[in-house]
């Protein structure tokens, strides 16, 4: 894996291996590279951005992190639910303590002890009242922990001397126990008691062997329930002179339904990022474009006209249980004719008349990025400025607030984008971290709408139809407000919104590209942004 501060021109020269290297960043939160989860909403009087850091062991300890952004709460209380038993089967509520030095902050240790789909119900009470939102949140173990030397060092000279006085307290027992005190032990006596020794070492040696041989079979298992990427394959096509992406899921857990139905987020069952991985260090390309299902296991699209180069895909999925799940591949575009089933091409032919047209939510563009906090000039006129309202440094929440101006340098009104003010997708420059994000954070506001739907007592899964109807309108109430208050109020005004704020904490250190997207004036607007990121408390 190159480094964090390598280019993408560096990272062109592994892309024969990027595929297989991409899966080992495969985590359960739907994005790559990190578990983490951000929301910022509003819990009563109290408007709050919640920070939460699955490890990616289960058993664990997850750290969860309240910012209260207005006003001097006198209690934050934390409590995890698992999504198919809701706050009925789960533990109480526990008090979350205030961070000290930052009368702001208040920050709890919450015991998860099943990888599962969690609705974490953060409530904050105090003078402006009191109030509750609903994070999700899900956890899975995704790698092992490893032991550190001087901890491994301990525990064997530890284990040494209990064996070495378990063999010696063994030995006295047989050759001094019946001798009178004062006495030595007769040669029979110490002959047995070398006996004793001899043969309780050998046992403790088979118990050793066993407890060894026993560990590895438990850790063959906790192997088997790292959680896996999904399998599937992707390749372009030229089909009727149109360039079409099939995407098949080959993963058996799918094809034998083992998965919950999907669901769709923001009207898409899928989200699908295509951000070119070749090229030039100052040059890229972004395609955010939403697929059509046209069978159980295979989603098409056309491929706009982006350059020729290799992609990275990354393919987002919401599941009706609340899980989010990404897709991930590397493509070429274009590529030559293939026949069916050859060179790792998927085996689904569709014909271009079945893929979709491109439709007014699906967008591309070329770009060429910026530094944080310079000028992004717009493909129609005008000017997009990406900051951080705080230091950037790694784990460290923060908003990320775009302002769009016009060509005259007045501010320009943002429209909609599916049911948001915008969207964001960031990528670490080694491809090592991707994530998604809203002005509500890296959550989904459907799976959110989904958990509570469930805590309500509605537990039935839904068809596509009653998908629609039931979560339009959470979509649209919650969508649009979000992307209207979630900011200061010096970025709004009474005709609609002129920056965003999006919520979000940067995993780790290192190089990172921003890619931001808005809708003004009936066409959707990309701007791309290089972010370095240094390790916290440098």
């Amino acid at each position: 894996m190159t480094r964090p501060g390598d280019g993408l021109s560096r990272l062109g020269a592994r892309l024969t291996v990027l595929g297989g290297a991409l899966l080992a960043f495969v985590l359960l939160s739907g994005h790559i590279g990190t578990n983490q989860v951000v929301f910022e909403g509003q819990a009563g009087g109290y408007p709050v951005r919640v920070l939460i850091n699955p490890p990616g062991v289960v058993p664990a300890q997850v750290p969860i992190t309240v910012r209260v952004l207005s006003g001097t709460p006198s209690r934050v209380t934390v409590r995890a639910a698992q999504w198919n038993v809701g706050t009925k089967g789960a533990p109480p509520a526990e008090d979350a303590a205030l961070v000290p030095g930052d009368a702001a902050v208040w920050a709890h240790d919450l015991w998860i002890m099943t990888a599962s789909i969690y609705a974490v119900y953060v409530a904050v009470e105090g003078p402006a009242g009191s109030g509750t939102v609903v994070v999700p949140m899900q956890t899975s173990a995704t790698r092992t922990l490893g032991m550190e030397r001087g901890m491994g060092a301990v525990l064997i000279a530890l284990g040494t001397l209990l064996v070495a006085g378990m063999l010696t307290i063994i030995g006295a027992a047989v050759r001094e126990g019946p001798v009178a005190p004062g006495q030595s032990p007769p040669p029979a006596r110490v002959r047995g008691g070398r006996v004793a020794m001899a043969s309780a070492a050998a046992l403790l040696a088979l118990a050793l062997f066993g407890g060894s041989k026993w560990w590895d079979v438990e850790e063959r298992a906790y192997q088997r329930r790292l959680l896996k990427p999904i399998a599937m394959q992707a390749a372009v096509r030229l089909l009727d002179a149109e360039r079409v992406l099939t995407i098949a899921i080959t993963d058996s857990l799918w094809l034998t339904n083992r998965f919950a139905p999907i669901l769709p987020d923001h009207g898409k069952l899928m989200h699908l990022f295509l951000i070119r991985a070749d090229g030039a260090e100052t040059e890229s390309a972004l395609a955010h474009l939403h697929p059509l299902r046209v069978h159980a296991d295979t989603f098409v699209t056309r491929v706009p006209s982006i350059p020729a180069g290799r992609y990275l895909l990354f393919g987002d999925l919401l599941f009706q249980n609340g899980a989010q799940r990404t897709l991930v591949d590397t493509i070429d575009v274009p590529v030559a004719p293939v026949i069916p089933g050859e060179d790792g091409a998927a085996a689904v032919v569709v014909s271009s008349a079945v893929a979709p047209v491109l439709g007014p939510d699906d967008a591309w563009s070329a770009v060429t990025p910026v530094s944080l906090g310079a000028a992004y000039r717009l493909a129609s006129g005008g000017m997009m400025v990406l900051t951080a309202d705080a230091r950037v440094d790694a784990g460290r929440d923060l908003r990320l607030v775009a302002t769009v101006t016009n060509a005259d340098g007045s501010r320009s009104m943002l429209e909609p984008y599916m049911g948001m003010g915008g969207h964001a997708m960031v990528l670490r420059r080694d491809a090592g971290v991707f994530m998604h994000l809203h002005p509500m954070g890296t959550a989904s506001m459907t799976a959110q709408a989904q958990l509570m739907r469930r805590e309500r007592g509605d537990t039935a899964l839904l068809d596509s139809a009653q998908i629609a109807s039931v979560l339009a309108l959470a979509e649209t109430a919650a969508g649009a407000p979000h992307a209207m208050t979630d900011m200061d109020a010096t970025t709004t005004s009474n005709m609609g919104v002129t920056a965003l704020a999006f919520p979000f904490a940067f995993p780790t250190a290192g190089a990172y590209r921003v890619f931001v997207q808005v809708r003004r004036n009936g066409a959707v607007e990309t701007a791309a942004f290089d972010v370095s990121v240094e390790a916290r408390g440098r």
